[in-house]
């Protein structure tokens, strides 16, 4: 026993020496790390590291624009910085802070990728453009419209069986849209735009009555005119820091310089002896014929790795009179007509895959209430239609960017397709 006793003690002396060894290997390493930190804060004030980490002073501007063009903050990561007190103060900013800016300003960078990239947002005033920025954005739109109809004129005895006269038709529309939008910074708050839209219509009816012996018969419809000019602006109310979204308020006016459905001729008792066709336009419309006031409110909120996004639009569509052709071939009839008013609701997501390309999912929902003729409520007239979008965005350059949507319709009074092809290119006016 005492000899067990007399190993336990040394062995406990023992390790209390390798204590006392391990804690001045400790506060040998502290002392290590606290001249390393030296060191880097004396490169640091030198100009030497971290030099593109700091930009400016440290206290930010009330407000901070959503659009930031990539090649303005790599020039400014670039820029050497100027006097001695924000070398200073780059200086004494801990790693921890440095790591943090730098995924800060990834997040910025990725974010900028979905809002100049996405056509959803450029097309409801999620993205504004810079103060003394031109942006002049070409684009190329398809739209693809299919109905099929079936009229009924007789009655039915017994279900399954019925006597009289059933026509099907089938009417196919499809529209190009070349168009130049232009939009312009007055300040990093307010941008003002104009859209200048020429449409190609193509289309085509096919009547045919039920029975083996009928034949169908086809009706070929085009037309090339300018469409309905747009202008509008947007305004950003804050700029989203402290964890708030950004709201972005737009209002735009849709004029009727396109030809309406009302301008264009139609067959008639006069020029045709085909019952079948009177009524059916020769040609098919390049505007709607009524002007429009849109206001709307766009929010967004940058988490990463994407941004979701919503708009809430109402449309205020104001009567205009028409000399409404006559089936019969008399003279046309002059009518007002009020289109009803509606209201359309969008949300979405956009991600950015790399610091060049992006993707955005989106659904938008829309109720059109009753229209008028001579301020009488059309019975039937109020309909609903959805639209999903998702599209691809791609940076080709500090300046120019391609996007292509494609938009699926939901409902009958949808377009079944819809692609919008756009490359919107940024100019320095001032």
């Amino acid at each position: 026993m005492s000899a067990l006793a007399a190993t336990i003690e040394a062995q406990q002396e023992k390790l209390n020496q390798e204590e006392l060894q391990l804690e001045e290997q400790s506060l040998e390493l502290s002392r290590q790390q606290q001249l390393l930190d030296t060191e880097m804060a004396s490169l640091r004030g030198a100009g030497q590291v971290g030099k593109t980490k700091n930009k400016g002073p440290a206290s930010a501007p009330a407000y901070t624009p959503i659009y930031t063009q990539p090649e303005q903050e790599s020039e400014q990561a670039a820029a050497p910085e100027s006097g001695q007190a924000s070398d200073q103060g780059a200086a004494q900013q801990p790693v921890g802070a440095e790591q943090q800016q730098a995924q800060q300003q990834n997040q910025n960078q990725r974010t900028q990728v979905i809002l100049q990239s996405s056509t959803t947002l450029s097309n409801t005033g999620g993205v504004l453009t810079p103060k003394g920025q031109l942006v002049i954005d070409p684009s190329l739109e398809y739209d693809y419209w299919t109905q099929n109809q079936l009229n009924l004129n007789g009655f039915t005895i017994v279900p399954g069986i019925t006597f009289g006269n059933i026509f099907i038709s089938r009417v196919d529309q499809r529209f190009v849209t070349a168009a130049v939008t232009a939009r312009y910074g007055l300040t990093d708050r307010l941008e003002i735009n104009l859209k200048l839209p020429v449409v190609g219509s193509f289309g085509s009816e096919t009547a045919q009555e039920a029975g083996t012996s009928a034949t169908p018969i086809d009706v070929s419809q085009s037309n090339g005119n300018i469409g309905d000019v747009q202008l509008g602006a947007s305004y950003q109310f804050n700029s989203g820091e402290n964890g708030w979204p950004v709201f972005v308020g737009n209002l735009q006016f849709k004029t009727a310089t396109g030809q309406s459905p009302y301008d264009v001729p139609i067959y008639n008792a006069a020029n045709t002896t085909d019952t079948n066709i009177i009524g059916v336009p020769k040609r098919l419309p390049t505007g709607t014929g009524f002007y429009a006031l849109e206001p709307s409110m766009t929010v967004f909120y940058a988490s990463a790795p994407g941004v979701l996004f919503g708009n809430l639009e109402f449309i205020e569509n104001f009567s205009n009179t028409f000399n409404i052709p006559n089936p019969s071939g008399a003279p046309p009839t002059r009518d007002d007509l009020q289109p009803g008013k509606a209201v359309a609701g969008t949300f979405g997501i956009g991600f950015a895959l790399n610091d060049r390309a992006s993707m955005t999912f989106s659904y938008q929902e829309e109720h059109v209430f009753a229209s008028s003729e001579n301020g009488k409520q059309i019975p039937g007239s109020t309909y609903d239609f959805g639209t999903f979008d998702f599209g691809i965005g791609y940076v080709i350059s500090p300046h120019t960017n391609l996007n292509i949507g494609v938009g699926i319709g939901v409902g009958p009074y949808a377009p079944a397709a819809k692609i919008l092809v756009e490359m919107p290119t940024r100019f320095n006016i001032f």
